[in-house]
């Protein structure tokens, strides 16, 4: 049904969109002031990407034209990340960034009928995107035209019910891009915490407010973990050691069971055991239980003792250093084939605090992670409330007052 006063149509007359140009290889620098935007500056459910250190500039001649402005609406054409495909962004500065090819500039024909903030809520829309998908081409990399994103149909309201409902949109938005800040800086102060503390540029105070002054010990890991290898235990639950959210239940993780039928060789892992993936551990990939029971046998793990505190341990696995201290005693010819298996696992040797400056490292690092899971709770919630409230909006089942 169509809410009284919109309209049910395409794009077609109200919008065109330019492709944009193929700048030549030959001029693309690792720095400099004009920016190459790609597919990859934007995000899957739309808005502008910093790509950092993998950032493309470019300092050979410029087309008239293909210079951006701020406030500039592209839609990325070809799909380099699965959702990515008709994605907006806005550009963020005058006179810094490229149209490059495979990237559309919308540019509105009717201002009196449809206004820019209101299409980038059209494209990111998951019924747009939907459309933009099933019109594609391309098997491996899904490409989309100017003719077929124009073609997209979805309800258009009046210019000014569309400018009152970007309005309200973009207050969620300030508030998500707040939050995201917020995580960053306190994912990136926990890199450099960590660095700090788990190599002891920094030492923190005991019990007694003083600070710790011992000399860290050198110790191989052989001497601080035993290996666990109990197979057989078929009645325990099934488990998932994952990069991001530690040791989770495999049912849990929406992910299809592809598990061997026969798990009579699966591991058991027990609460404090750090379990990590023999094939990927200079990689990092490795996770401390709060959980029992069988992982697949692709896993070594480990068992502290008590000359290591378990989450320091966990904590420690990830710092930079170490993962490649880990690639380094990794066994095989080629990547693929690398693996860590508990017999060079036990040979490594690192320096490390007494008992006491572990548990008080490991106390620190956790209060930081909480607040990174909070924050990160919060921002995943913004976003399902905005969801809703789009779905709500964009459909007229909730109209604004003008």
């Amino acid at each position: 049904m169509v809410p009284d006063g919109w309209e049910k149509r395409d794009l077609q007359g109200l919008v065109a969109i330019k492709h944009g140009f193929a700048f030549k290889s030959e001029f693309f620098t690792s720095n400099g002031d004009l920016i190459l935007l790609t597919p990859g500056s934007f995000y899957e459910s739309g808005g502008f990407r910093d790509q950092g250190e993998k950032t493309k500039y470019y300092y050979g001649e410029v087309p008239d034209g293909y210079l951006l402005n701020k406030g500039d609406m592209l839609l990325a054409m070809t799909e380099q990340a699965e959702g990515l495909l008709g994605s907006a962004l806005f550009v963020p500065e005058n006179d810094r960034y490229l149209h490059n090819q495979r990237l559309g500039l919308v540019q509105i024909i009717q201002p009196n009928r449809v206004c820019l903030e209101f299409l980038y809520l059209f494209f990111n829309a998951p019924f747009s995107r939907k459309q933009i998908t099933e019109q594609s081409t391309g098997t491996k990399v899904k490409h989309t035209s100017p003719d077929r994103l124009c073609s997209v149909v979805g309800l258009i309201p009046p210019l000014p019910e569309q400018k009152k409902i970007a309005q309200i949109l973009s207050t969620w938005d300030k508030a998500i891009t707040t939050t995201e800040q917020l995580l960053a800086n306190s994912q990136q102060q926990k890199k450099a915490l960590m660095q700090q503390l788990l190599t002891g540029k920094k030492r923190l105070l005991d019990e007694n407010g003083v600070r710790f002054s011992g000399e860290w010990m050198h110790y191989k890991f052989g001497n601080v973990f035993k290996e666990r290898v109990e197979v057989g235990r078929v009645d325990l639950p099934l488990l998932s050691i994952t990069a991001d959210e530690g040791v989770v239940y495999q049912e849990d993780t929406g992910r299809k069971n592809t598990s061997n039928e026969d798990k009579s060789k699966y591991r058991r892992i027990c609460v404090d055991d750090i379990g990590y993936n023999t094939m990927r551990m200079w990689q990092g990939r490795s996770s401390l239980s709060d959980k029992e029971g069988i992982v697949s046998p692709a896993y070594t793990i480990v068992t502290p003792t008590d000359n290591i505190c378990p989450t320091f341990a966990a904590y420690l696995f990830k710092l930079p250093a170490l993962i490649h201290v880990f690639y380094r005693h990794s066994q095989g010819l080629v990547s693929d084939t690398w693996n860590l298996k508990f017999n060079h696992f036990k040979k490594i040797s690192w320096q490390l605090p007494g008992i006491e400056e572990q548990r008080k490292i490991a106390a620190v690092l956790s209060i930081t992670d909480r607040e990174i899971t909070a924050l990160q709770q919060k921002l995943d919630g913004l976003k399902q409330e905005k969801k809703a409230l789009m779905q709500q909006l964009l459909t007229g089942k909730r109209r604004v007052t003008i």
